[in-house]
């Protein structure tokens, strides 16, 4: 099987120094659990361009980010033994140097762990849909009514604040860690 791996929310949990760096700016005291859908910023009072500024400053320097599970890497490469995992993430060219450091100094390597790193758009929030791929590991809720119509496709959506309105069925299973992650899949 060909298994997609999202970044931010999968890997780095990004929005913990997103927050951060976000208080800092406008003297507020925002946390993760306060993000509670994928365009919070609509909630925060500041444009979408206004957000993406804060997410491109902390692409720059992805160091900053914590990892997610410190499991993550060992069960990647397992999975990838048996299975062909990629990191598919929406984010431009020019931060895939900083990106690959920051996986790097996770033991998160190219043809160990994973076989390539794809850089996608960010929108339309589904476009890694238009990847072949059978399994997405991905914490955003955009992807599940499409991945619905898609035969033979699953979705494994990381549990987020952000993604708790969604009704699992189907093809969409939730999951609370990489753990739970490798269950589902040597399970399938």
């Amino acid at each position: 099987m060909r298994i997609a791996v999202d970044i931010d929310g999968v890997l780095l949990d990004i929005m913990v120094t997103y927050c951060e760096i976000f208080n800092k700016k406008n003297k507020t005291s925002y946390q993760k659990k306060d993000v509670k859908n994928w365009e919070f910023f609509k909630h925060w009072k500041i444009s979408e361009q206004e957000a993406y500024e804060i997410f491109y400053e902390i692409y720059e320097d992805s160091m900053l980010v914590p990892f997610i599970d410190e499991n993550a890497p060992s069960i990647m490469k397992e999975l990838n033994k048996i299975h062909e995992v990629y990191i598919v993430t929406a984010r431009q060219l020019k931060y895939r140097v900083p990106i690959l450091k920051k996986l790097s100094s996770h033991n998160v390597r190219r043809n160990v762990e994973y076989q390539e790193l794809i850089l996608l758009h960010p929108k339309p929030y589904d476009i890694k849909l238009r990847e072949n791929f059978d399994i997405y590991i991905d914490d955003n809720p955009n992807l599940v009514d499409p991945i619905k119509k898609l035969k033979g496709r699953i979705l494994l959506l990381y549990d987020q604040p952000w993604n708790q309105n969604i009704n699992i069925e189907r093809n969409i299973n939730r999951v609370f860690n990489w753990n739970d992650i490798y269950q589902f899949i040597i399970n399938l």
